[in-house]
């Protein structure tokens, strides 16, 4: 993990730190601690069977993505399985926990405070998964600071999360770029981003220039940073380049890009 220049962080997942609590390895690549005023990501590998329920994100909003592994998740009363790809989304004041099956959990979580005047979700969707398409962005030409290369091909970005579905402040979005296509770059003007590749090679820009990513990497980018995604084509393209995270708050006008409504419902 290292900062690049005021931008943001590089977050090599073969270099994150892990401690030992309750039982369960805990990395901690973004927060306060690295200048982030609205999001933490947490990345938790539970041991086969051992269960993560921490008692802390009890107040917080947080949404998890399963980057490896089988097992089951818990939000309030409700239980699902889960596989890699598998989302789940915690209100503020629902506790929430994950149990490995018979091999490692490995869970990103993003956490925050819900600011105290946030509209909440009357009937949130608690689970989900990064390979919904049922609401998402098309053809996204960017913010207008950068402009997309000739006929450059765009990704897409689905969002399993997202305040048409309930979530009210920590949504989480997915791209998703075969060889050759690019989700261009874009920034927040008033939310942080924390993004992670989950399956296949791809890039990340963030401020200035595109960095190689493998599962487990990632990026934090400060508020009004301009970052983005692609596929580069080559002799040993994946399928598909899927990258998983979100701005903090969401952010409204990446949802009117899309032609869809902001509001929380």
């Amino acid at each position: 993990m290292s900062a690049y220049k005021d931008y943001g962080i590089l977050i090599r997942g073969s270099e994150l730190e892990f401690d030992k609590v309750d039982g369960v390895l805990v990395s901690r690549p973004v927060g306060p601690h690295t200048g982030a005023d609205f999001v933490r990501v947490d990345v938790v590998r539970v041991p086969a069977l051992a269960r993560w329920e921490p008692a802390d994100y009890t107040g917080e909003e947080v949404t998890a993505v399963v980057f490896a592994g089988t097992g089951t998740a818990r939000v309030g009363a409700e239980t699902r399985e889960v596989e890699k790809g598998s989302t789940a989304y915690a209100p503020s004041g629902q506790p929430l926990s994950f149990t490995a099956g018979g091999e490692e959990l490995t869970v990103y979580f993003w956490r925050g405070d819900l600011p105290a005047d946030a509209v909440r979700g009357t009937d949130p969707a608690l689970f989900n998964s990064v390979h919904d398409t049922s609401a998402g962005i098309r053809d996204f030409a960017g913010t207008g600071e950068v402009a997309p290369v000739g006929s450059e091909q765009r990704a897409y970005m689905n969002f399993p999360h997202w305040p048409g579905n309930g979530c009210a402040y920590l949504c989480v979005n997915t791209g998703v770029a075969a060889p050759g296509h690019t989700f261009n770059i874009h920034g927040h003007p008033g939310a942080e981003d924390a993004l992670f590749a989950l399956h296949g090679q791809g890039q990340f820009f963030l401020g200035d220039q595109w960095f190689d990513m493998s599962p487990g990497d990632g990026v934090f980018a400060r508020a009004g940073v301009l970052h983005g995604t692609r596929h580069p084509e080559g002799p040993d393209d994946s399928a598909r380049f899927i990258s998983v995270g979100g701005p903090v708050p969401y952010d409204p006008a990446l949802y009117r890009s899309a032609g869809l409504s902001s509001e929380v419902v």
